[in-house]
C-alpha cells in the first residue's frame, strides 16, 4: 500500500520530499486498525516510521472536524515535532504548541486542530478543566515506553488514565520503542496493538573487546594502535559515517571527547566547516571554539540550551563526526548515526555503582543507523573486564524491562488526589479508588490496598487546608483549588504560605523558600562549598529546621539563584559554585514556575505582597536586579542590554520610548536598528498600557 491508496493529497505527500511513499507492513497495519476506529499502541524499534502513522491519523481527524493533541516527553521533542506537523498547515490544518506554563486556561485548545505539548502540560489541563478533554478526539502519546520512567512517565500515565475516565469515546495512538509487556499497557488503554522488529536499517550489534570488535554474527575486526576508541572512531569515519558514543558522567564526556579530538587523524576527519560565535562567556566557550572546528565535541546536561542546540545542529549536518554524550541525550532529541558505542554500562547513583537497565542500552543503541544516509547501523558496547563483557552479551540478547508504575510514590498520590477533588472527578475515598483502578498501576496491583496510604493522603489535605470533608465527602477549598491550578505539590504550596504567612519578605528568605519545593532539585553541595553554605545562613539567620537533611544542596541552590539575580556573570556563577550553564538554567526555569506561583498565593493571602512578587518572577527569568525588570520587557532587552540601557541614562521605558536613535546606538551591543527596534517597542509597551 502506498500513501496515495489512502487518499492522501499531493501537499501531505510534501511532507515526506513529495514522495508518494511505499508502507512498511507495521505501518499499514496500523493505519488499518486506526481507520477501522481501533485506539493502536505502535511497538516498533526506533527510526522505524511511527511519525507517519501519527500524521495519517491526525489528518483524518483534521478531515472529520476533530481535534489532536500530540504528546512527547520533552520541550526539545515538541518543538521539533511541531517544524514537522507545521506542513500540515498548507492543508488548512491549525498546528499549535504549548509545552509552558501550566496556568494556562485550556480555552486555547479550540483555536487549534493539533496541539504539540508535553506530558506535563496535557496533565495541566486535566487539572484546570476535566471538560477541556472533551475537546480531543485523538491522543497522540509518543516515546509511550517512557511511561516506565520514573521522572517522565507519572505524568502522561495520569493524564491517560484521565482522558479514558473523562472522555472514553477518544481514541490513542501510543508510539514506542519495544515495549515488552504491550499486551498490558493495551489491556490499560483499551487499545489493540501493532508490534514488529523491522528496522528500515539493520542494526549490526558487536562488542568492544580489547582491541578487538566482535559482532554477534561471527566476524571479528582487529584494530592496531594505542587507543581503540580512537581507532573505531578512524575506521567508521573514514567509511563516511558518524558515531554516538555514550559514557556515564560529564567529565567523562569532556574528557573522551578531548582525547579524540586531540588524537583522531586530521586528514580522515577533514576539516569540517563550523563556524561557532560564542553567545556568553562561560566555562565551555573556549573548549568548544576549540574542539567544535576539529569536528568531535561532548554533550551533557551541564551545557547551556543554546550550546547544547548548535552542537546538535552541528551534528545533523554531518559537521561533528563524534559526539560523546551522557545517555540524557539517547532520551531526547532525535539525533541518530551510524555507529553507536555503549562506553559505560555502569552508573555511579545511590552511593554505588550498578549495572544501567536493558531499556537504557537499547534505547541507545536503537539510534544506529540513519534512515535515507546507512544501509546499516552499528550497535557496539564496550566491555573493558570479562564481567563488563558478559553483561554486554546478555544485553544484546535481552529484551527492555517490562513497563512498570511509579503512581504509588507518595507525593505523586498527594499530588493526583489534590487534582481529583478539585477537578470534582473524585469526591470520596471510594471515587479515588475508581479512578487509580483505571491506570496501569491498577493493572500491575491490586489498588485496595492503597486504601491506607490514600486515607492518608486525605487527612494531610485536610489537616493543611487544602479540602474540607463531610460524611466522606471531599471538596476543595480555595488554596485546594490554587495549588492544583498552578500544577504544584500541596507539600510546596504549604511552604509557600507559611513563608508567606510569617511576614517576613525579602529575596533571600522568598529564595530559599522557593528552594524548598519538591519541584526545586536542589544541587550537590560538595564538601568545599560547605564553608561558604553555613556561612550564609549565619549571615541570614536561616533556620534549618525547616529543612530535610538535604539542607546544604538546597541553600547552595538558592546562594546560586541570588546571584542570578544580582546580575553575576554566568562565568562567575558556574566558577565560584563549580556548575554548568545548563545546571543555571535549569534551577532557574524550576525556581520561575514556583514563584509564579508565589505571586499567585500572595493574591489570595498577602495582596500588599503580590507586586514584589511578580517583579521576582521576572527578575529570576531573567536575572537581573530589581531597577531593570522594566526595561527588559522589551523584545530582546535581556540582562545585558539592559544594564547597558540603564548605566547608560535610560532607565525606564518612558525613557527609553523618547530616546533617539543616535543616543541608543551609541551603547555597546546596539545597531541602529536595534535602537530603533528598542525605541519602537517602549513606546507600543506604553500605548498598550494606556489603552
Amino acid at each position: 500500500m502506498r500513501l496515495s491508496d489512502l487518499g492522501m493529497p499531493q501537499k501531505f505527500l510534501d511532507m515526506f520530499e513529495g514522495k508518494d511513499l511505499k508502507l512498511y507492513d507495521h505501518q499499514e497495519e496500523a493505519i488499518r486498525k486506526f481507520l477501522e476506529g481501533n485506539s493502536v499502541i505502535v511497538s516498533v524499534p526506533t527510526a522505524s516510521g511511527k511519525s507517519l502513522i501519527a500524521y495519517v491519523a491526525i489528518y483524518r481527524e483534521f478531515q472529520k472536524r476533530r481535534r489532536s493533541l500530540y504528546i512527547v516527553p520533552l520541550r526539545a521533542l515538541a518543538s521539533e515535532k511541531f517544524d514537522d506537523l507545521k506542513k500540515l498547515r498548507d492543508l488548512g490544518v491549525r498546528v499549535g504548541i504549548s509545552v509552558g506554563d501550566y496556568d494556562e486556561s485550556p480555552d486555547f485548545i479550540r483555536k487549534y486542530d493539533v496541539i504539540v505539548c508535553t506530558s506535563e502540560k496535557a496533565d495541566s489541563l486535566f487539572h484546570h478543566d476535566p471538560s477541556a478533554l472533551l475537546e480531543i478526539s485523538l491522543v497522540v502519546a509518543d516515546e509511550l515506553h517512557l511511561v516506565g520512567d520514573e521522572s517522565r512517565g507519572p505524568r502522561l500515565e495520569t493524564f491517560l488514565s484521565a482522558m479514558r475516565f473523562i472522555n472514553p469515546d477518544a481514541r490513542i495512538l501510543g508510539l514506542s520503542a519495544t515495549i515488552t509487556n504491550i499486551g498490558q499497557v493495551a489491556q490499560w488503554l483499551d487499545s489493540t496493538s501493532v508490534v514488529s522488529d523491522f528496522r528500515p536499517v539493520p542494526l549490526r550489534g558487536g562488542i568492544i573487546k580489547g582491541r578487538n570488535i566482535e559482532y554477534l554474527d561471527g566476524e571479528t575486526v582487529e584494530f592496531h594502535g594505542k587507543d581503540e576508541i580512537v581507532k573505531i572512531c578512524e575506521y567508521f569515519i573514514s567509511q563516511g559515517g558518524q558515531l554516538l558514543i555514550f559514557v556515564n558522567s560529564r567529565k567523562r564526556s569532556e574528557d573522551l571527547a578531548k582525547k579524540i579530538s586531540l588524537s583522531i587523524d586530521r586528514k580522515i576527519v577533514g576539516e569540517p566547516e563550523i563556524s561557532y560565535m560564542p553567545a556568553e562567556s562561560d566555562r565551555y566557550e573556549d573548549l568548544l571554539t576549540r574542539m567544535l572546528p576539529l569536528g568531535v565535541c561532548f554533550h551533557h546536561a551541564g551545557l547551556s540550551n543554546s550550546q547544547r542546540s548548535s552542537i546538535e545542529g552541528f551534528f545533523k549536518e554531518g559537521k561533528v563526526k563524534v559526539l560523546v554524550a551522557t545517555p540524557t541525550l539517547a532520551a531526547g532529541v532525535n539525533l541518530p548515526a551510524r555507529t553507536v558505542i555503549i562506553r559505560d554500562i555502569t552508573r555511579f547513583s545511590d552511593g554505588m555503582v550498578g549495572y544501567i537497565s536493558s531499556t537504557e542500552v537499547h534505547q541507545m543503541l536503537g539510534r544506529a543507523g540513519r534512515p535515507r544516509y546507512d544501509t546499516v547501523g552499528y550497535g557496539l558496547i564496550y566491555a573493558s573486564t570479562e564481567n563488563a563483557y558478559d553483561h554486554a552479551i546478555d544485553y544484546m540478547n535481552s529484551k527492555p524491562e517490562p513497563l512498570e508504575s511509579s503512581l504509588d510514590r507518595e507525593s505523586l498520590i498527594r499530588f493526583n488526589v489534590m487534582a481529583l477533588i478539585s477537578t470534582g472527578l473524585c469526591s470520596s475515598l471510594d471515587g479515588i479508588i475508581r479512578f487509580y483502578g483505571t491506570t496501569l498501576l491498577g493493572l500491575q496491583q491490586e489498588i485496595e490496598k492503597f486504601s491506607k496510604q490514600f486515607s492518608r493522603t486525605l487527612s494531610f489535605l485536610v489537616n493543611n487546608g487544602f479540602v474540607t470533608e463531610k460524611e466522606g465527602r471531599y471538596s476543595a477549598t480555595k488554596l485546594g483549588k490554587a495549588a492544583s491550578d498552578l500544577y504544584i505539590d500541596p507539600v510546596s504550596a504549604v511552604i509557600l504560605k507559611k513563608y508567606l504567612d510569617s511576614g517576613e519578605i525579602d529575596d533571600v528568605r522568598s529564595m530559599v523558600n522557593i528552594c524548598l519545593a519538591p519541584e526545586v532539585m536542589p544541587l550537590i553541595a560538595r564538601s568545599d562549598d560547605l564553608e561558604e553554605i553555613e556561612y550564609f545562613i549565619r549571615k541570614n539567620e536561616i533556620d534549618v529546621s525547616q529543612f530535610s537533611e538535604d539542607y546544604a544542596g538546597r541553600i547552595k541552590t538558592a546562594m546560586v539563584l541570588l546571584d542570578w539575580i544580582g546580575e553575576s556573570s554566568m562565568e562567575r556563577i558556574e566558577e565560584k559554585y563549580n556548575i554548568g550553564p545548563g545546571d543555571v538554567q535549569a534551577k532557574v526555569s524550576s525556581a520561575q514556575w514556583i514563584s509564579y506561583s508565589l505571586a499567585r498565593l500572595a493574591s489570595l493571602y498577602l495582596p500588599e505582597k503580590r507586586r514584589y512578587f511578580e517583579i521576582l518572577n521576572v527578575r529570576i527569568t531573567e536575572g537581573i536586579r530589581e531597577e531593570i525588570w522594566e526595561i527588559t520587557a522589551i523584545p530582546n532587552i535581556g540582562r545585558v542590554r539592559g544594564r547597558r540601557l540603564y548605566n547608560a541614562g535610560f532607565k525606564s521605558l518612558d525613557q527609553v520610548a523618547g530616546a533617539s536613535v543616535e543616543a541608543i546606538s551609541k551603547i555597546v551591543g546596539f545597531s541602529d536598528k536595534l535602537a530603533s527596534d528598542t525605541i519602537a517597542h517602549a513606546q507600543s509597551i506604553i500605548s498598550r498600557r494606556k489603552a
